[in-house]
């Protein structure tokens, strides 16, 4: 069975009909942020994990200027990142000393289901970017501020619960895989230039596709 699970209810919400009538897959909505997203992921697992064979994260995210990926475009996790856990100065966010973190902070998408979900996007010729991604606790609202997370961390784009579903998977031994469509750019907030019905729209759309290939080969 596969989980798909979502920040918000409107995220998954063009989804909602087919995730109803199809076998092999449950919905989760997570809460926005890494905290919530964290705590409701965690206790779904402990309850359910067992039935799970794994996690498809989707919604919309925030594409850093300069980083080759656009509006609506379609973006496959490659890596996701904590990226404002640390010492915030004014101009940068420096790592604790590793003698007093233990946290990862870095989360590779390298397992069976990211390959399988490639291949279906591929045969479906659905265009995707892979790019590493950025969880922030609070969103980038100026362009200086994207520019310096896509140089940080060599980042396509910015969420707010991604690294925090990795990381929860990690310790259930679940495997997941992340797909976003970009809502927005990381620029000066300027919300009438964002897309983001569309981009929901769209990111369910390719997700249906992509479960109506992959559901019936779930256990």
């Amino acid at each position: 069975m596969l989980l798909v699970a979502a920040a918000t209810e409107k995220e998954i919400k063009p989804l909602k009909q087919f995730l109803s009538d199809a076998e092999h897959l449950e919905a989760l909505v997570t809460g926005m942020g890494p905290v919530t997203t964290a705590a409701n992921l965690s206790s779904y697992l402990a309850l359910h994990g067992s039935n799970i064979d794994g996690v498809i994260n989707i919604g919309v995210g925030g594409a850093y200027l300069d980083s080759g990926i656009n509006l609506l475009d379609i973006c496959l996790a490659q890596q996701e990142i904590f990226g404002d856990f640390g010492i915030c100065m004014q101009d940068d966010i420096l790592d604790f000393d590793s003698g007093l973190s233990q946290l990862h902070t870095h989360f590779l998408f390298n397992n069976e289901l990211v390959s399988n979900c490639k291949n279906i996007l591929n045969v479906n010729e659905i265009e995707f970017r892979a790019a590493n991604f950025v969880t922030v606790n609070c969103c980038s609202g100026t362009k200086k501020r994207g520019e310096y997370l896509r140089e940080k961390f060599a980042a396509g784009c910015e969420n707010m619960e991604g690294a925090a579903v990795a990381m929860v998977c990690n310790t259930f031994k679940v495997p997941c895989v992340e797909l976003r469509c970009i809502s927005n750019m990381v620029e000066d907030r300027h919300t009438a230039n964002w897309m983001l019905e569309d981009a929901i729209d769209e990111i369910c759309w390719v997700v249906e596709v992509l479960l109506r290939e992959y559901a019936p080969t779930a256990t």
